[in-house]
């Protein structure tokens, strides 16, 4: 709570701001294995944080609280007024979050309502309340009561409830192309499978085997789908799906080295805000990476000036070498999702013909100009150009190490342990190279500093 004493603010908003910090920018900087263990460890010490809140209120509440009906009718009337006020507020400022973001219905903001739930942070205050002297014995019973009352409403009324709700208005309604979608990639499954069996059948090493029992195993056969989708309902969907593969792509490109955190933060980002979207955004639409990409004009502007052009291009090689890790990112992403269509076509997952057309072209349109801004890049800016390429083949160079250790570790070649000591070696140089150790003004300060080191 040091800075509720020193800068005057709440330290639980603190801690929430410290937390999205480090989600934003610390956690892109740690190990992919170090993430890993770090969001289990917390989903774990977060259950057992939660059952221990819930714990020490009811025996507190069990000491210090004396129940009376008059009481619990207060708290009924509260619990009522707290929705009531919710519904108000939600509802004064509905035309503004329309409005905002990727929109708010009125079907929403009625779960918005009624999904506002009160948990383990409330408790926490209200148990730090009631060990609290400087406040009145009579009041603090109150106040660990009645928040332990709404909380435990919230939790037996409006959680039991909100499924039935949301059946009510229809929110939960998986989309006719989803289900199309899944069906097939279901009978794929099955069909696939009894190919297999009928090779297993053949084989003369597993004869004698009761072929009915393994066949009961096989994967279920779908049910037969009655909906229909229209093409603009399927064309979301594979959106969506083109998405979530570029998503897992883009942790791909981090984890072995080939995109900076940097990159891989606002490739993130950037596919964020057409996920919000359900899948209504054309793919070229990323104003976010274009828009960070062509905030050079400034430099562009004054490559006429020969002697203050190559300036601006010493002093922004960084800025040209970031660009340029990200466009080459981002073109990666968007050939590996061409792939992808052709493999939903061969796959006999999308039949339709000009969904794929259509999203191909959106992709294309992608790559072509982003390649248009990386060769602007290579002609206005060349000597941070041709720095960003070093940068970038310094970082080809590490992963093609790294995606090799794993490989031989995997053969059984080197140990997990060996395994260890190797990437940690190539982790070094990976820090390095995020680092100003290779960028020009550094080269030249240690130069200087080596010559002025030997004329004295």
């Amino acid at each position: 709570m040091n800075s509720r004493y020193y800068l005057g603010v709440s330290g639980v908003i603190a801690l929430l701001v410290f937390g999205l910090t480090v989600t934003y920018v610390g956690k892109p900087r740690l190990k992919p294995q170090v993430n890993n263990f770090m969001e289990h460890f917390w989903e774990l010490l977060t259950y057992i944080a939660n059952t221990l809140i819930f714990i020490l209120v009811g025996i507190v509440i069990a000491q210090k609280v004396n129940f009376t009906w008059g009481a619990l009718g207060i708290l009924i009337l509260i619990y009522i007024c707290l929705n009531l006020f919710r519904f108000a507020m939600i509802m004064l400022l509905y035309p503004l979050m329309k409005r905002m973001g990727y929109g708010l219905s009125k079907r929403e903001s009625v779960i918005l309502t009624w999904g506002g739930l009160r948990g383990a942070l409330g408790m926490t205050l209200a148990l730090m309340v009631s060990y609290t002297p400087a406040i009145p014995e009579d009041v603090r019973s109150q106040v660990l009561f009645f928040t332990a009352g709404i909380v435990t409403l919230t939790l037996c009324v409006n959680a039991t409830t909100t499924r039935w709700l949301l059946n009510k208005l229809g929110l939960i309604n998986i989309p006719s192309a989803r289900i199309i979608l899944e069906n097939k990639i279901q009978q794929t499954i099955r069909e696939n499978s009894e190919k297999y069996l009928e090779r297993l059948e053949k084989r003369d090493a597993l004869e004698g085997t009761n072929w009915e029992k393994v066949r009961h195993y096989i994967f279920p056969k779908p049910q037969e789908v009655t909906h229909t989708a229209g093409t603009h309902a399927m064309l979301t969907e594979v959106r969506l799906r083109v998405l979530d593969r570029e998503k897992a792509l883009c942790h791909q490109l981090y984890d072995e080295g080939i995109i900076s955190q940097s990159t891989f933060r606002r490739l993130m980002n950037s596919l964020d805000e057409l996920y919000d979207h359900d899948g209504t955004y054309l793919l070229d639409n990323r104003l976010s990476i274009f828009r960070f990409c062509n905030r050079t004009a400034l430099l562009n502007s004054l490559r006429k000036e020969p002697y203050l052009h190559n300036l601006m291009s010493f002093y922004f090689r960084k800025r040209i070498a970031l660009i340029y890790d990200l466009g080459r990112g981002f073109i990666i992403l968007q050939k590996e999702d061409l792939k992808f269509l052709d493999e939903l076509k061969n796959s006999d997952l999308l039949n339709e013909q000009s969904i794929v057309n259509t999203l191909k072209e959106e992709i294309n349109q992608n790559i072509k100009a982003m390649s248009e801004l990386i060769d602007s890049l290579a002609i206005n800016f060349p000597r941070a150009y041709k720095h960003a390429l070093t940068l970038k083949s310094i970082r080809m160079l590490l992963s093609n190490e790294r995606r090799t250790i794993k490989q031989m570790e995997s053969n059984g070649v080197i140990s997990e342990k060996d395994a260890e000591g190797l990437l940690e070696k190539v982790d070094e140089r990976t820090d390095e190279l995020n680092t100003f150790r290779y960028t020009i003004p550094g080269t030249i300060l240690r130069r200087l500093f080596r010559k002025s080191s030997k004329e004295l």
